[in-house]
């Protein structure tokens, strides 16, 4: 079990601004790199910062911007996915990533289409999976998108369904999870022989906020509760929109809550 706070914090010309925040935490945390490989400036940042990230254990998030898995080979969506995973597999391999988030979409969802882009995210999920052995990467499944986005490609039970049915792991977004009205309790529950991490965050049960933990209609709380008796070893990743970077204080109250709770949770 480890925590990691994720760069999603900030523009991609702040990125250096996460080890100031990692000096103000009471105990030492890992990165979640966010890469933006369709920014100029992100490449020159992290290219700068390279060195410091070594320092630090580390978790990727697979490429978003730009990105989209659940076009067809021969796209341009589909090429320019490939692209940007490839430089995340390159970058995970140096930087010694304990796993890589894969959103099966990004793109508003097409009741039509739906089973044709599953199928096809699906088929782009395996040919990625046969890639990351030559890199020595982990994939994660995330539950991506958002029902008031009208980008939720599963709905709870067809995304349980998925989660238990593919060989990889699960990333549970509780985030994403509360804003289109999921039993988390529920989920966690099923999926606890699967979960090896969590995105943690808060918002209004409707819009994807990225709030702090106890800034939302979520009960924190009670998801403490589920994650002490379901998955006591699984990751936490904290991850904030970019309207908290500025409240540095707060995170790392947020964070020593994180870290007093489920440390006490994964020593038993």
């Amino acid at each position: 079990m480890a925590i990691y706070i994720s760069t999603n914090l900030y523009e991609p010309q702040q990125l250096q601004n996460i080890f100031a925040l990692l000096k103000k935490m009471s105990l030492p945390i890992g990165i979640e790199l966010f890469p933006e490989w369709q920014s100029e400036i992100f490449c020159k940042m992290l290219n700068m910062y390279y060195d410091e990230f070594k320092k630090h254990p580390i978790t990727l998030h697979g490429p978003y911007y730009g990105t989209e898995h659940s076009r067809a080979e021969g796209t341009e969506e589909y090429a320019r996915a490939m692209v940007y995973f490839k430089k995340t597999f390159e970058l995970s391999r140096e930087l010694k990533a304990r796993h890589i988030v894969y959103h099966h979409n990004n793109c508003r969802i097409d009741i039509g289409q739906k089973q044709e882009l599953i199928t096809v995210s699906e088929k782009n999920l395996a040919k990625l999976r046969r890639e990351a052995v030559k890199f020595k990467a982990k994939i994660v499944v995330e539950n991506a998108g958002i029902l008031a986005h009208k980008n939720m490609l599963f709905d709870q039970d067809e995304f349980i369904e998925m989660a238990e049915r593919v060989p990889e792991k699960i990333l549970l977004d509780i985030g994403h999870a509360h804003a289109n009205g999921w039993n988390i309790k529920y989920i966690i529950e099923r999926l606890a022989d699967k979960i090896i991490a969590y995105h943690v965050h808060n918002n209004d049960g409707y819009e994807d906020k990225h709030d702090r933990i106890f800034h939302g209609t979520l009960d924190f709380a009670d998801f403490i509760n589920c994650y002490k008796k379901y998955t006591p070893n699984a990751d936490i990743v904290v991850e904030y929109g970019k309207q908290c970077a500025m409240d540095s204080e707060g995170i790392a109250e947020d964070i020593d809550y994180i870290k007093k709770n489920i440390t006490a949770a994964a020593s038993k």
